[in-house]
């Protein structure tokens, strides 16, 4: 009976650990002439996230970050900044690049950290209203060492 708990409860601990399904058709209010955030994206804020996306190709790219799209996009900065990502793009904080130019990966990525949402500004003044500040990398089984 006491090993049922314990197996429930620590069942609980870890679906609660388990960061929420995303997914870029859910950000917005529908029927709606403007963009409003769902209630979902509302309800996620300051909560751990997975989405799934394809990094944009900018020829500036952010700083300790970079932007997820629900499909591929490359963007010219030419005068419009961050102008030519569409609506849904999600600014990827990563905490541990900080100063650094994140390398462009190809194809889909799935990113997990924690939804914040607001209008604060990147170093540069680029609006980051959407925002996933990234997990840290989990320690490798091989001696703890972290990739």
């Amino acid at each position: 009976m006491t090993s049922s708990i314990a197996v429930a409860a620590l069942a609980l601990a870890v679906s609660a650990a388990e960061p929420a399904n995303l997914a870029f058709s859910e950000y917005f209010r529908t029927g709606s002439a403007r963009l409003e955030p769902s209630a979902k994206l509302l309800a996620l804020d300051g909560k751990r996230v997975r989405i799934t996306g394809f990094m944009a190709r900018m020829e500036e790219a952010p700083v300790g970050a970079f932007y997820l799209a629900s499909r591929p996009v490359v963007c010219d900065e030419g005068g419009a900044g961050t102008g030519d990502l569409p609506p849904d793009a999600v600014l990827v904080v990563v905490p541990w690049a900080a100063g650094l130019e994140i390398p462009f990966l190809a194809g889909p990525l799935e990113v997990m950290g924690v939804l914040r949402l607001g209008a604060p500004t990147l170093s540069d003044g680029a609006p980051a209203r959407i925002r996933i500040v990234l997990d840290s990398p989990t320690a490798k089984s091989e001696g703890g060492k972290v990739p």
